[in-house]
């Protein structure tokens, strides 16, 4: 039995991170980038009940992620977000549980790594 492929949205300033991701996930059976946005403002031109889980970079060109991570949380609860970040602190890990966000990765998290969490959080909805 074929497992029921998740949806992910990527929103990230840095494009080239972003489609390495992408690649990356699109590259499983069962994960599919299907929207990729590079502010909060792209964001909001996406219809969030579509997606399972968001991939989050909490400092964005025209915003706070944190704020990006409510949204879509209201958006769509039934969807679950994972910041991804430089900038790993115990006040990062604080505001995004704050936010709502299911768990946080840091940019040294290898790409298996990666690659599990966004499955992990896709699949606990």
């Amino acid at each position: 039995m074929a497992k029921e492929t998740k949806r992910v949205l990527l929103v990230a300033d840095n494009h080239a991170f972003r489609e390495a991701l992408a690649m990356a996930l699109n590259q499983q059976e069962d994960l599919e980038v299907t929207w990729q946005a590079g502010s909060i403002a792209d964001t909001r031109d996406i219809h969030l009940d579509g997606i399972d889980v968001a991939v989050i970079d909490p400092i964005l060109p025209d915003g706070d992620g944190m704020e990006l991570i409510r949204e879509v949380s209201e958006g769509n609860p039934n969807a679950l977000a994972l910041v991804f970040s430089h900038r790993l602190n115990p006040a990062m890990y604080q505001q995004a549980r704050k936010a709502g966000a299911a768990g946080v990765l840091g940019t040294n998290t290898p790409l298996e790594g990666i690659i599990e969490a966004v499955r992990r959080t896709a699949s606990a909805e």
